[in-house]
């Protein structure tokens, strides 16, 4: 039988038991609930940033996909980033534009006879000369005579017979081999003058 001071002693260590096993069901329970609050965290977390896709076959064959998750739902796996992602082409380096070439300067002019010069020649004999001031240098002369083509030479040097008495208007052009006028004197005009055979008499 126990005396006073062993029952007390007893009670003693029955409440220290006690007060333990009450903190340690208390630590228990406040780290459960920090467990589920993480759990519940990260739920919320991965369902609104990297949010499931399942894939579902259906009894006609066909394939559904889905983000809810149903009972014969196959999870699916993606990676990081897509696989279709197309290179850029890049840009072909043109080479620099080729420099404008200066347009040749073809000039021409009359040297004889000057502009509304009269000619007296009884046999209708007119001689005319021209020369190229630009460079470069056209192939051909072309006299052209009253309006129409009379002669092409390379001197610039004609020589026309057998013209009738009065007014006669002509021009020089410097023409390629192929006929193209390059450049073209004004026109001028010349008189020319014979001696009437009845004054003579």
């Amino acid at each position: 039988m126990l005396n006073k001071k062993q029952l007390l002693s007893l009670l003693l260590s029955l409440g220290v038991l006690c007060c333990n096993v009450s903190l340690a069901q208390t630590a228990q329970t406040t780290q459960n609930e920090n467990s589920g609050t993480k759990a519940t965290e990260s739920k919320a977390q991965n369902a609104a940033g990297n949010k499931a896709i399942y894939k579902i076959v259906n009894s006609d064959g066909t394939v559904t996909y889905t983000d809810k998750p149903a009972s014969q739902a196959q999870p699916m796996a993606f990676d990081d980033k897509t696989l279709n992602v197309v290179n850029a082409a890049k840009a072909p380096v043109l080479p620099p534009p080729a420099p404008n070439k200066a347009k040749p300067q073809y000039r021409v002019s009359i040297v004889s006879p000057q502009p509304e010069a009269t000619v007296r020649n009884n046999l209708g004999e007119v001689t005319i000369s021209a020369k190229q001031t630009g460079t470069p240098k056209a192939p051909l002369f072309r006299l052209v005579f009253d309006g129409a083509p009379y002669k092409s030479n390379s001197s610039g040097l004609f020589k026309l017979k057998g013209l009738h008495r009065g007014a006669h208007t002509f021009k020089i052009e410097l023409t390629d081999n192929t006929g193209k006028t390059l450049a073209s004197s004004p026109t001028q005009t010349l008189y020319l003058h014979q001696a009437s055979a009845l004054i003579n008499n």
